[in-house]
């Protein structure tokens, strides 16, 4: 059975303000994405993951504005995140916030990886990654940079607002709004890389938490360890869709490639598929098609980037690949993706 993903409502607090300042529509940016707007004002409800994501990209296009979820992120505040937040701001140090954030962030979104790794290269860098797991999100760029610029707010409150990492990562391909990510994270960032993160010095760790209450503790955590425990696990699918993706960004996707990603051998995974009803290049070329269309859509995207993500060696492949799943040229769905005309 297909387990779909959920993610907190408090993750979308402050989004109406936002589009509403933006001179966008709430009511037609939560209507695209099928988002009720009663649930996602309610702190004790789960929103579908998938959905989530679209109403950010719904909210970018609409506003247009490219990095509105990095904009949604620096205003975000972290007592909004709920009991998440407010272990987070009373813990002790930087470390021992970010090791509660990995620890209980089941509690605000499923099917997502949130680790802190030590960097191998070095013993003085660390990367605080993000990653939904669920492949077949294929809108999810919005996501991406709003958490990131999130989690900046949780380094910033400990260390200042003078706080810059050594870098940050992006798993989307890089858009127009170059300027606005050196506002928002004052590094070095990259795009197309493996998963989403924030490169930092370790010994930032170390740093206090200022004004951090003690005293309601042992309460949050008991909350959060009872809403961890309620998250749903990953559902296979999801997974398999998963790892395709990063498949592809890789140049390697592969059945024996994606089998040893998931654990199986490459008929233990055949089996598994005829289990589930699920052909391996039929899902392949649904995600090829999704990320295609999703990216296409995105100003300032060269073709030849969204072609070498997807495995064509040549844009020429890619753009009639593109043809046959929509019927346009990926330049004549560009223009009319953004009102500008249906002709050639």
């Amino acid at each position: 059975m297909r387990t779909e993903p959920r993610v907190s409502a408090v993750a979308a607090t402050g989004v109406v303000r936002l589009i509403s300042q933006y001179g966008g529509d709430a009511d037609r940016v939560f209507g695209a994405a099928q988002v009720n707007m009663d649930a996602a004002a309610d702190p004790v409800a789960l929103l579908d993951l998938r959905r989530y994501c679209t109403l950010f990209e719904q909210a970018a296009r609409q506003t247009g504005l490219g990095s509105f979820g990095l904009r949604f992120g620096a205003q975000y505040q972290l007592e909004d995140m709920g009991p998440l937040g407010l272990l987070i701001v009373n813990s002790a140090t930087l470390g021992e916030a970010l090791n509660r954030l990995c620890t209980y962030f089941p509690a605000m979104q499923e099917h997502t990886t949130l680790r802190l790794r030590l960097e191998p290269s070095t013993d003085v860098l660390c990367a605080l990654e993000y990653g939904i797991r669920d492949g077949r999100i294929a809108e999810r760029r919005q996501d991406a940079e709003l958490t990131l610029s999130i989690f900046m707010r949780i380094f910033t409150r400990c260390l200042g607002p003078s706080f810059a990492p050594e870098e940050v990562h992006f798993e989307h391909l890089r858009g127009a709004e170059a300027n606005d990510f050196r506002t928002c994270f004052g590094a070095p960032v990259y795009f197309s890389a493996p998963i989403n993160a924030i490169v930092f010095r370790r010994q930032a760790l170390n740093a206090a938490m200022p004004g951090a209450d003690f005293s309601k503790l042992a309460a949050l955590h008991a909350e959060l360890r009872n809403r961890s425990a309620a998250a749903r696990p990953d559902d296979f699918i999801g997974r398999l869709a998963h790892e395709i993706r990063a498949g592809l960004a890789a140049g390697d996707v592969s059945m024996e490639n994606i089998s040893a990603a998931l654990g199986f051998s490459r008929a233990g995974l055949y089996r598994r598929l005829a289990g589930e009803g699920v052909d391996f290049s039929a899902l392949t070329q649904n995600i090829r098609h999704d990320l295609a269309v999703f990216y296409v859509t995105q100003p300032g995207i060269p073709f030849t980037d969204i072609a070498f993500l997807l495995g064509y060696s040549e844009l020429s492949a890619f753009s009639r690949a593109f043809l046959r799943w929509t019927g346009r040229s990926p330049a004549r769905y560009r223009r009319e993706s953004h009102g500008q005309g249906a002709t050639l």
